[in-house]
């Protein structure tokens, strides 16, 4: 009885990892193969090892606007980590040490805005922007994304920051610090981890984003690598290889990060909502 519930707990694992990680098989392959086999139906679900090759990856670094469109990503990620990152510390600081019912009432606003979709943010955006100037340009992107990001974020600070006990900056002020000093030099190396998982958080979200990139940027060379990989594909010809291998590029540094920093990330993750 005992062998058959570890046996049945193997096969549960078996095809919950299988289920997982096929996607990332299947972007490999594809990646590697030649367009003419990636048009075969039915698909080859076990590859020929002598047709595969990085042919088209170096063609795409070569001579297609692929680094463009990383710098893009990258640029536009890393400025919303930074603008997150700032907001969410200040405003989640703010909600764990006020009192009484109006910062709930404001935590509870902050909440809602994270319940809203990204579609439902698009419109009134873009009106904005364009009365502001910021169309065609990465700063709308970061806003947007900054605007999407910044309630969770606020939540995921402010359970860090109820995790410190208020004593600690007591005593930080009755040394002569004020707020901003306390903050400075005794909460936020408290809240290093938290930070680092807020971090992580925006850098994947600003990454992975499609929608706000493909609204609000012009596109062609001008765009990022998630909306950049669907010029590969139109209504006559789907260059499945050459989107893998954009999806594979682009997965490379966020598999690295997010290995870099799993342990802030998922620890503190569940942390910072007990």
């Amino acid at each position: 009885m005992r062998f058959a519930g570890q046996a049945g707990t193997a096969i549960a694992i078996t095809l919950l990892l299988s289920t997982a990680l096929f996607p990332i098989y299947w972007m490999v392959i594809t990646a590697l193969r030649p367009k003419s086999v990636t048009m075969v139906w039915p698909p080859q679900l076990l590859p020929d090892l002598n047709s595969l090759s990085l042919s088209t990856i170096t063609t795409l670094l070569q001579d297609g606007p692929i680094l463009g469109w990383a710098w893009n990503s990258l640029l536009i990620a890393l400025m919303t980590t930074v603008a997150v990152v700032f907001v969410s510390t200040l405003a989640g600081y703010a909600l764990s040490r006020a009192q009484g019912g109006a910062a709930r009432g404001l935590g509870t606003v902050i909440l809602v805005a994270k319940m809203l979709p990204s579609t439902l943010l698009v419109v009134p955006l873009y009106v904005m922007f364009h009365g502001a100037g910021l169309l065609g340009g990465p700063f709308a992107v970061v806003l947007a994304n900054l605007a999407f990001a910044a309630p969770f974020a606020t939540w995921m600070m402010k359970g860090f920051f109820d995790s410190i006990p208020t004593m600690i900056e007591e005593a930080a002020l009755l040394d002569g610090c004020g707020h901003l000093g306390a903050l400075r030099r005794v909460a936020l190396p408290l809240a290093l981890p938290g930070i680092a998982a807020v971090a992580l958080y925006a850098f994947i979200l600003a990454w992975n984003d499609f929608l706000f990139a493909r609204t609000f940027l012009p596109g062609g060379a001008n765009t990022t690598l998630t909306v950049g990989a669907t010029q590969f594909l139109s209504e006559t010809e789907m260059e499945w290889n050459r989107v893998m291998a954009v999806a594979l590029l682009a997965t490379l540094p966020v598999g690295a990060i997010f290995l870099w920093l799993q342990k802030h990330f998922v620890g503190n993750l569940t942390r910072g909502h007990n």
